[in-house]
């Protein structure tokens, strides 16, 4: 990708092609099945779930990202009743209220809408559910259901970050999609999730942020100070 091209046409470049990709399960939702099948069977020739940071990274991922935006989302309100520094102040918005909003409240409400059962849960793996494709809306869970994942839109946020730092997006892009991957391997390893909750989580994780950005610069109106979206 060309270095002239704006951050605001890197990340939406991005965005769409992440869209692309998480359609390829809806448009063939075998393709989920296949992936878990993997993982499913009696001794894959790699098996993840036995991994020890598969077992830090499923079971401590939440906790450390949500009280990551608890205390930066404090810090935004201390350093603004404080007037310090605008930048500052940005960062620490858009870090925490991002978070919040992504992994965290859409990504439940997209669960309580979708109500998409776990691979763990449906018939083709031991379980009493049916299979359901993305994006469909169905009735086989009932709560903390699989679309789509939390733990992987905690990865994806990284990337997110490019709108701080627009000389650093490849750098930010690329530790937002490796560590994205790692914790869908994580949680696909041990049957939580589909591999369309895991791609579905970095669109929405972008989009999700690149709202706060968006309201954070109608409030934040000196633009050299909080580096409009542009």
């Amino acid at each position: 990708m060309p270095g002239s091209f704006s951050t605001r046409s890197f990340f939406l470049i991005t965005l769409g092609v992440s869209i692309l990709l998480a359609l390829m399960p809806v448009l063939w939702p075998q393709l989920d099945i296949l992936v878990a099948s993997y993982f499913f069977q009696l001794d894959p020739p790699i098996n993840p779930s036995r991994w020890v940071w598969v077992t830090y990274l499923n079971e401590y991922t939440p906790d450390l990202f949500r009280g990551l935006a608890l205390f930066l989302t404090a810090g935004w309100i201390l350093v603004s009743l404080l007037r310090r520094s605008h930048r500052l102040g940005i960062i620490l918005a858009f870090t925490g209220l991002s978070l919040m909003l992504g992994p965290g409240f859409v990504t439940w409400a997209v669960k309580e809408h979708h109500l998409r059962a776990r691979p763990m849960d449906v018939v083709e793996f031991g379980g009493q559910r049916q299979f359901t494709p993305a994006l469909q809306q169905t009735n086989q869970c009932q709560d903390n259901c699989a679309f789509t994942s939390g733990h992987v839109a905690c990865g994806f946020f990284l990337a997110s970050l490019m709108l701080l730092h627009p000389r650093r997006r490849w750098a930010w892009l690329g530790l937002g999609i490796g560590a994205g991957f790692l914790l869908g391997i994580a949680r696909m390893a041990v049957g939580a999730h589909w591999l369309s909750d895991v791609l579905w989580a970095f669109p929405i994780t972008l989009a999700s942020s690149a709202l706060v950005w968006l309201i954070l610069n109608f409030f934040y109106k000196h633009g050299s100070q909080t580096q409009r979206f542009k």
